[in-house]
């Protein structure tokens, strides 16, 4: 329930901050020597620069969760980490793991080709995503097994699961070093049923 909150108040500060950004022009000379001062946008995503991202994430399944091969639950809630390096202002390459609490634990590590567009004369960079990796603890099934005059159940695991996701999102840098991040990516796992949704917000440090 608390990273519930917290992921909920990531995403409030992030509409209220953009909200901010949007008041009236500063009038007093005060204000005029602070905007001065202030970073350039181009200050804000660099040319070259490392992203450490630290995240809330929220999951859903993609069919109901009785027809569902690894989730196994409708709707999980987690948390992860991201690295990733920007060669470019507009592309970048990185590695992101997560867990989430569904109806066992899932972890989940990919590597994903990134795509950003820092919107001149704003904080704003809206990107694209995609890539690769694996699940790992997840994929269950059951079998019923005739032992004698009765049937048993039986569980199987498969510890770890190829996936593929692809995705976007926007980020609001407050400094040229902390933004706010929040994205959606779609989850291919083995298997037509096996697909989920998650929905991440949180915090991005820059280098």
């Amino acid at each position: 329930m608390e990273l519930k909150k917290l992921f909920v108040g990531v995403l409030v500060l992030t509409i209220g901050f953009c909200g901010a950004q949007a008041g009236p022009v500063a009038t007093s000379s005060k204000q005029i020597q602070q905007t001065a001062n202030a970073p350039r946008w181009e200050d804000f995503y660099r040319d070259r620069e490392w992203n450490l991202d630290l995240f809330g994430a929220y999951a859903f399944t993609g069919t109901p969760y009785r027809n569902d091969r690894y989730l196994e639950a409708d709707h999980a809630w987690g948390g992860g980490i991201a690295g990733n390096y920007f060669f470019t202002r507009y592309l970048g390459a990185g590695l992101q793991g997560y867990a989430l609490d569904a109806d066992d634990i899932i972890g989940q590590t990919a590597g994903n080709l990134i795509f950003r567009y820092p919107i001149p004369g704003t904080r704003v960079a809206p990107y694209g995503f995609a890539g690769g990796g694996v699940l790992f603890n997840g994929s269950r099934a059951e079998d019923l097994v005739d032992r004698g005059h009765n049937l048993v159940s039986v569980t199987r695991h498969s510890d770890v699961e190829g996936m593929g996701e692809f995705g976007g999102g926007f980020e609001v840098r407050i400094t040229p070093h902390i933004g706010i991040m929040n994205d959606f990516s779609w989850n291919v796992v083995n298997g037509e049923h096996n697909n989920y949704g998650i929905v991440r917000t949180g915090l991005s440090f820059a280098f």
